[in-house]
């Protein structure tokens, strides 16, 4: 990813029929959104753009991405300029016919479908109640038709003890992907879940040691199966894992064309860069200031625990959105999550540089 924009993470619309407990979306803005969203044509001028400075796949989210009404001619449109297209949805409105019209891009498209439970209990609690068997009829239908398909579980003290036979059920018996966030992003409605919803590190870390490490040891090949944790904090022989490739390979735009270092960032003038409405991304990729700032961030510089860590070079501190907004706006502050396993006494020796240094960060 040598300085090639390959990714573009978009918001294609804040508007959502759902209101997930740890959501990181302002849904103030869902009539403001409405109004303001970037037409099909402004999306595809947008990508046309994108691909002179190297662009090679859109992830689509939302929001619900399905409360466009013309989503499936972005979609299409999209794949149609040569690209690769991810989307993300909650799985409640897209019917068959949409489902079946999808099917016809399957060699370049992916599905992703968020679920917090293997009971209707548990993911209702979590998502609103009627979402787990709408969700779960949609993933029978995408999985009729040959899409591919990906869930993803955001752990929480709610789903904490269904998680083994949630993973088994989704990848063994079904067949699909399955992604596993266990950290709570402190961000919109996920500052207070996470106080109120998260689990500690030590039970995260128990169900880790006790099933999830050794189910995906046990699937090793499968790319389909992956955990969202810090690579420093992660087994060395767990390859199952993703680097955000956030200012290096990647950009987030919003609905309304604010360009941002990741999608969830765009409505928050830390990460905001500049408007694609205003400046072309090929543009901004290239000469933005504020994004070069970024780009340029010096590992060796960083705080805390990250300062001191041998993967500080791969994963560059980790979630900046994160940290940044956890830590008052300090661009070298440790990525919280590891920071945590380091105040807990538990992060890895063998990933620290100098094992005797003192990498307290009060923020």
């Amino acid at each position: 990813m040598k300085d090639k924009l390959e990714v573009l993470a978009v918001l294609l619309t804040n508007r959502c029929n759902l209101s997930c407990v740890y959501c990181g979306r302002n849904e103030n803005k869902d009539n403001l959104c409405l109004k303001e969203e970037l037409s099909a044509d402004d999306w595809i001028s947008i990508f046309k753009d994108a691909k002179m400075v190297g662009l090679k796949k859109v992830n689509m989210t939302g929001g619900e991405i399905f409360c466009r009404r013309d989503v499936l001619e972005i979609i299409e449109r999209t794949i149609e300029l040569g690209l690769d297209v991810s989307i993300e949805t909650n799985g409640t409105i897209i019917n068959e016919k949409q489902i079946e019209l999808l099917s016809n891009f399957k060699d370049h498209l992916s599905i992703s479908i968020s679920l917090d439970g293997i009971k209707k209990e548990t993911n209702d609690k979590t998502r609103g109640i009627g979402s787990f068997d709408k969700a779960f009829k949609t993933i029978n239908i995408i999985k009729e038709y040959g899409i591919p398909l990906r869930i993803i579980t955001v752990l929480s003290k709610n789903n904490y003890d269904e998680i083994p036979k949630l993973a088994k059920t989704i990848h063994e018996e079904l067949g699909l992907g399955f992604r596993l966030l266990p950290n709570i992003i402190e961000y919109g409605k996920g500052v207070d879940a996470n106080e109120t919803e998260s689990v500690s590190y030590d039970k995260v870390q128990k169900l880790m040691d006790d099933f999830y490490y050794d189910f995906l040891r046990s699937h090793k090949d499968d790319k389909n199966l992956s955990i969202e944790l810090n690579t420093a904090i992660i087994p060395i022989d767990i390859y199952q894992h993703s680097l955000c490739p956030w200012g290096k390979g990647m950009l987030g735009i919003g609905y309304s064309g604010k360009v941002a270092l990741c999608h969830v960032g765009s409505d928050n003038e830390m990460f905001i860069f500049d408007d694609v409405r205003k400046t072309p991304i090929s543009k901004i990729w290239k000469e933005n200031k504020k994004l070069l700032e970024f780009k340029k961030l010096n590992p060796d510089n960083l705080k805390g625990i990250c300062g001191n860590c041998l993967a500080r070079n791969l994963c560059r501190g980790g979630c900046r959105l994160h940290a940044m907004m956890k830590y008052k706006g300090d661009f070298y502050a440790p990525d919280p999550e590891c920071q945590n396993v380091y105040n807990l006494g538990k992060f890895p020796k063998y990933a620290m540089e100098d094992e005797s240094k003192d990498c307290s960060y009060m923020g």
